[in-house]
């Protein structure tokens, strides 16, 4: 015979993972729609550029650099600390530089550049009635043919709503306003220059290009329609600096060919370079190393490099001028950044967080955490490969929304669904092994009030003589406590070993249970190896420990295992809640426990039980019995031991018995009575057995008896 759980057991489990799974899914949803739509929200959009700042070292790990130096459209020539430090510069007045100025604007523009921009503001001049009059008059002839050529753009400055800009008689031999643009560059809320304006409105509703937009423009370059992300190229050196005091000399010593080589077919830009001037953090700031630059910087034609300057310098701010080099690259290699779109960025970032709160919600901390990572690293190389194409994803808001998923998750999971499995946990670990409640804990649903109907195995175990054991310690009742305690854990291992749920202890008595609160693989084995393992453990018992309690006496422990269909859950009240089972096979268990009185046997179980053992144990067949408060008959075994463990006596015992019992079952009684007898004196149910054949010599039983016994008694 054999039985199968219940459909609605296993449904109802299946159900409440079902559920379970949905609910997860929906929180997952729900976070991943969120961070989506947070991702699109304008401050999540600018925020998303500071991004870019860490990918560009990434990139240029990954990729290397855009274009090498000698490919860059703008060179610089770097009004330096060596050049403030050397003849003819040094110690004289910067107002008084413009002659120098103008010799090398001549010698760069001798060079055919494309276009010459000046990123430094001479607002004074010399050149006045009341001091030199005429001293600037080289320099303004520089400017007027550099303009007449179109190749001079000339910078200024809005600061506080006032403009600083060259000097009057500058911007005249420059053929006036026209070739005067803005220097301001747009900062994001970090004080990090990462975009470049297209231009700026005039007070009369007009609109003019930007400084670097109007030299890009100049060298052939499309002007965008707004404003632009740039895209700074990576590398010590990508901008070639030349050092103002070196071309001077330069083009004292005559040495076009230095310049042609320099400067041919190049945007070149005039600018200050120092320490503590027209200083910016660029989104290449942590890429950007001071020392490698100027290592790095061109070789140079007149005038040795000091090695004491710069080189050992690492800041994270740089120049102005290399910013405004980077805008016009940007734009004459057609280089300029898009970012994603806004329903684009919404799925990306909705889909990603999506699937890492699914796994969070499914994973342990720190599995979920090594998920987490090696997701962020993936979308990582996904935005370095996106950059390096020129689209800026929402790494920003992939790493911020990760890392609010794994926060959120996880605190959910421990303050609401870990709470369920902390009380599993509580509840449960004095009464199962480790692994169950492990498991229970994955399961807390299964925990409900109420219950559902599962097919289980239940073994009920309680000590022979208990009223007598405790009378013979009443007078310390403390050693009774002490006895039973040791007892109940010594019973306690074998049950947890084998998988068993301990249901209670009702005073000396143990009521464990298999197939519930979860299901375990071959119930009735692992209940009857339990049974077998607590009676070796026993003896030990009796051996080690009784005998410091009962000098006299020994334990010995009755067992009823039955297997069948019962109601498992949670019951109780609201506030208290137990779980166990309940039902007829529950009773029928605890009836087959104290039937092993009737038969002087230790180890009873029900035919169902019986039905899913093999031949590996050693049974015989006890009775076809009607236990009390039942009018139909079970068949009942009783458990002698595993195959090889039981010796040839017992064996040879039970076979005679079974010979006997077969004669009974035929009404036989006189011949079965002679078997009976035979081993009566050494086998209680053989005794038991000859005493109703010889009542049913005297009074056989009805004509549709069947071979049952009715216990009279529980």
């Amino acid at each position: 015979m054999s039985l199968s759980a219940p459909p609605k057991a296993e449904a109802g489990a299946n159900g409440a993972r079902r559920r379970q799974y949905r609910r997860r899914l929906l929180a997952a949803a729900v976070i991943g729609l969120i961070a989506g739509l947070l991702a699109i929200l304008p401050q999540s959009r600018d925020f998303e550029l500071r991004g870019i700042d860490f990918l560009l070292p990434l990139r240029q790990l990954a990729f290397g650099p855009l274009f090498p130096p000698s490919k860059s459209d703008v060179v610089v020539v770097a009004i330096d600390e060596q050049t403030y430090r050397t003849e003819p510069f040094a110690n004289t007045p910067k107002v008084a530089w413009t002659p120098y100025y103008g010799f090398v604007i001549d010698a760069v523009d001798a060079a055919g550049p494309k276009a010459i921009g000046l990123d430094t503001i001479l607002p004074t001049t010399l050149d006045r009635p009341e001091l030199l009059l005429g001293y600037d008059r080289p320099f303004l002839l520089s400017l007027r043919k550099a303009a007449m050529q179109n190749h001079l753009v000339m910078g200024e400055t809005k600061l506080s709503g006032q403009i600083l800009a060259p000097y009057a008689g500058q911007i005249l031999a420059a053929n006036g306003q026209d070739n005067v643009r803005l220097l301001n560059m747009p900062m994001e809320n970090d004080d990090v220059v990462r975009r470049y304006l297209a231009g700026y409105a005039t007070q009369e509703g007009g609109h003019v290009p930007s400084f670097g937009v109007e030299l890009a423009r100049r060298a052939g370059a499309k002007p965008p329609t707004g404003e632009f992300i740039i895209n700074f190229n990576t590398g010590a050196g990508d901008v070639p600096v030349y050092s103002m005091v070196d071309l001077y000399a330069c083009a004292v010593a005559g040495k076009t060919d230095y310049f042609r080589k320099a400067f041919a077919g190049k945007i070149v830009l005039l600018a200050e370079t120092l320490d503590i001037e027209d200083r910016f953090r660029g989104a290449k700031r942590l890429d950007w190393n001071e020392g490698a630059a100027a290592r790095a910087a061109p070789a140079r034609c007149a005038v040795a490099a000091d090695p004491t300057l710069a080189t050992n310098l690492n800041r994270r701010s740089m120049p102005g001028v290399l910013i405004q080099a980077a805008a016009i690259n940007t734009l004459t290699k057609n280089l300029a950044l898009t970012q994603l779109g806004a329903p684009a960025t919404f799925l990306l970032v909705g889909l990603a967080t999506f699937a890492l709160a699914a796994a969070f919600l499914a994973l342990a901390p720190v599995s979920g955490a090594a998920v987490g990572i090696a997701a962020l690293a993936l979308e990582g190389a996904a935005s370095v490969a996106a950059l390096e194409a020129k689209t800026v994803a929402p790494a920003a808001s992939l790493l911020v929304t990760a890392i609010l998923a794994y926060t959120l998750i996880y605190a959910y999971r421990f303050v609401i669904e870990d709470r369920e499995k902390r009380w599993v946990q509580h509840a449960f670990r004095h009464y199962l092994a480790p692994a169950l409640v492990d498991q229970l804990m994955d399961q807390p649903e299964a925990l409900k009030l109420g219950g559902d109907q599962r097919l289980i195995t239940v073994m009920f175990t309680d000590i022979a003589g208990f009223t007598t054991i405790s009378e013979g310690l009443k007078e310390t009742p403390e050693k009774l406590v002490e006895l039973m305690n040791r007892y109940l854990t010594m019973m306690t291992g074998p049950i947890s070993a084998n998988d068993g749920y301990i249901d209670k202890f009702i005073g000396d008595a143990v009521m464990a249970i298999w197939g519930a609160p979860l299901a375990v693989a071959d119930p009735e084995r692992k209940a009857v190896d339990t049974a077998l393992a607590c009676q070796r453990a026993l003896a030990e018992f009796n051996r080690d420990v009784t005998p410091e309690y009962l000098p006299s006496g020994q334990l010995g422990t009755r067992f009823g295992i039955h297997t069948g269909v019962a109601i498992a859950g949670n019951m109780g009240s609201e506030e208290r809640l137990n779980y166990t089972v309940t039902g007829d096979m529950v009773n029928l268990s605890a009836r087959l426990e104290g039937a092993n009185k009737e038969y002087g046997t230790t180890l009873m179980i029900s035919e169902a039980t019986a039905a899913a053992l093999d031949d590996s144990y050693v049974l015989r067949r006890l009775d076809r019995l009607i236990v009390k408060g039942k009018t139909e008959p079970i068949l009942v075994y009783e458990v002698l031991g595993r195959a090889g463990e039981v010796g040839p006596e017992d064996l040879a015992r039970v076979a005679a018995f079974e010979a006997a019992l077969a004669k009974h079952d035929a009404r036989d009684f006189k011949a079965a009575l002679a078997g009976f007898q035979a081993q009566a004196s050494v086998d209680p149910p053989s005794k038991v057995y000859a005493e109703r054949c010889k009542g049913y010599l005297e009074a056989p039983p009805p004509a549709g008896w069947r071979g049952e016994f009715a216990l009279k008694t529980k």
